[in-house]
């Protein structure tokens, strides 16, 4: 921005779900639901000054959807995009760690360090791939190789968010379904960390590098 008049578009969605990067997904989105119609604040803040301003939005006046329908859209619109955003942050965390790990290794020649490492990788990679689809490398990748959690999520937010009102009856037990199955692979990762990590900080520690604090 520079002094004098500045235009800001908004596109009237509300952030979307964490993506890291290389994520290839099929079918799906991670887009945030558009604002339902109300009053907002716009703040902007120069120089360490805030000011705000009331905004509006409005019902489209050619639309007719029931409000109701609108914010029971948005509601669960929020949420399947929450849980995107815990799968891929999950995914993150896991990659970060390996990557740690990978340092760690570089750094000392210990087989007791080596033997906990790559038994924490191992473990740490079979949640990542049961969270996300790791063969993915192309756009046609998912063709040949079956979708896993955060993809399944990212569809499902994208069966919610097509047209405007209403989500389908179908939409709230599968999400059920993809919840579960996401605790269930963020629940193995926190034994993974709890176990696996907490044994190669013991070695890390013995073979004289710094343990990994995730």
């Amino acid at each position: 921005m520079t002094a004098g008049l500045n235009r800001a578009n908004w596109s009237g969605d509300y952030p979307g779900a964490v993506t890291f990067p290389g994520m290839i997904l099929w079918g799906a989105t991670t887009n945030g639901p558009a604002a339902l119609p109300g009053t907002y604040q716009v703040r902007l803040t120069v120089d360490g000054k805030s000011q705000t301003q009331p905004l509006v939005v409005r019902k489209h006046p050619l639309r007719n959807t029931p409000d109701a329908d609108v914010q029971q859209q948005f509601a669960i619109a929020i949420q399947i995009r929450d849980k995107i955003s815990e799968a891929n942050n999950a995914v993150i965390r896991i990659r970060s760690i390996k990557a740690d790990v990978k340092d760690r290794l570089t750094r000392s020649q210990d087989p007791s360090l080596k033997a906990a490492g790559d038994r924490l990788t191992e473990r740490l990679s079979a949640v990542e791939q049961d969270i996300y689809q790791v063969k993915n490398q192309s756009g046609q990748d998912p063709l040949n190789f079956p979708i896993k959690t955060n993809n399944r999520l990212a569809s499902l937010l994208g069966m919610t968010l097509r047209g405007e009102g209403k989500p389908t009856a179908n939409i709230y037990p599968i999400f059920e379904d993809l919840k579960k199955e996401l605790k269930a692979e963020t629940d193995r990762l926190e034994e993974v960390l709890s176990a696996d990590l907490a044994a190669f900080n013991q070695a890390a520690q013995k073979a004289g590098v710094a343990p990994i604090n995730k």
